[in-house]
C-alpha cells in the first residue's frame, strides 16, 4: 500500500498542493511467482531527466525570475531522483540544499528535521542492502498556478513532478522488484522576488514496504507482489499522464505520527 508524506516549506509563501488526472494506459500485471522487472512493466520512459518545456510564463510575471525557477526545479529534481550518491545517503537534505538558494534551502532543512521520514521527505533514499539495478525509468510533468497570499498579494507557483520507477533487489539473492516514487517539487515567487523562493512538495511511493518508511526512513521492496503490482498500475497511469497528479489517499494511508506508532506497536 502506498503512503504519502506531504511537505510544505514556507520560505516565502505557503503553496498549494497537486491536482489533475488522466485515464492513461496502466501497466500490465505480473504473475505472482515471477520477478517484477522494469521490462515487464513496459513503461517506455526515459533513463534521464528531460523535463521539456515548462508551462508558459504567466502574463506580467518577471521572465528572469521564471527562468530561474525552471532551472532550479530541474536541478532539484535531478538530485532527488537520479543522484546515485543520494540513493543511499545519510543526509540527502545537504545535497538538495546545494541547489536551493538562501532561505529556501534553510527552511527545507528546518521543516524536514521534524518529519516522520526526514530523508524520504526530500529525496528517494533506499536501504543500504537494497541494490538499484541499472537506471530508473523517469517521466515528468509541469504545472503552473497563481494564487493570492493572506494580504491579497498575487504570487506564482511552478511545480515539476518526477515519476521514477526503480528496479531493485533486497540483499544478495532477493527477488527483483520495482519501486515507484512520485515526487512534486514546487517553487513560489512574487513578481518582485529575487531569489528568496517559497518551497513546497510532496511524495508517494508505490511498491515499497510501508513500515520501513516510518521506522527506518528508507525504501525497501514490499514482500507482497500482488499488492505491489496493483500499486504500480496506479503509478504507471499517473506517470503516463501529462498533468501533475497525486492520487488521493485516505488518512490511514499516510505516513504520520499515528502510523509510526502503529508500526512500532506491530499493529499494521
Amino acid at each position: 500500500m502506498r503512503r504519502l508524506l506531504g511537505l510544505v516549506v514556507a520560505a516565502l509563501v505557503v503553496c498549494a498542493g497537486c491536482t489533475g488526472g488522466s485515464d492513461a494506459k496502466a501497466a500490465p500485471t505480473s504473475a505472482p511467482d515471477t520477478d517484477l522487472t522494469l521490462a515487464s512493466l513496459d513503461l517506455g520512459w526515459r533513463t534521464e531527466l528531460e523535463p521539456g518545456d515548462p508551462p508558459a510564463r504567466p502574463g506580467g510575471f518577471d521572465a528572469e525570475t521564471y527562468d530561474r525557477m525552471v532551472t532550479t526545479l530541474s536541478d532539484w529534481a535531478e538530485v532527488t531522483t537520479l543522484d546515485t550518491s543520494v540513493w543511499h545517503g545519510a543526509a540527502p537534505v545537504d545535497a538538495v540544499g546545494k541547489v536551493l538558494s538562501g532561505k529556501a534551502g534553510d527552511a527545507l532543512r528546518r521543516q524536514t528535521k521534524d518529519a516522520v521520514s526526514p530523508r524520504l521527505a526530500v529525496a528517494n533514499v533506499f536501504a543500504d542492502d537494497v541494490t538499484v539495478i541499472g537506471k530508473p525509468k523517469v517521466t515528468t510533468a509541469w504545472q503552473v498556478s497563481q494564487a493570492d497570499d493572506e494580504d491579497g498579494k498575487p504570487y506564482v507557483v511552478l511545480e515539476l513532478q518526477t515519476r521514477a520507477a526503480y528496479e531493485v533487489r533486497l540483499g544478495d539473492d532477493g527477488p527483483t522488484r520495482v519501486i515507484g516514487v512520485l515526487r512534486v517539487h514546487g517553487l513560489s515567487a512574487y513578481d518582485d522576488t529575487t531569489d528568496d523562493f517559497g518551497v513546497s512538495g510532496g511524495w508517494q511511493e508505490f511498491g515499497a514496504g510501508d513500515c520501513a518508511l516510518a521506522l527506518d526512513d528508507h525504501l525497501v521492496p514490499d514482500a507482497d507482489l500482488d499488492e505491489t503490482t496493483s500499486d504500480l498500475r496506479t503509478f504507471a497511469r499517473v506517470g503516463n499522464a501529462d498533468d501533475v497528479e497525486m492520487p488521493d489517499l485516505d488518512v490511514d494511508e499516510q505516513v504520520d505520527a499515528d502510523y509510526l506508532k502503529r508500526c512500532r506497536d506491530g499493529a499494521v
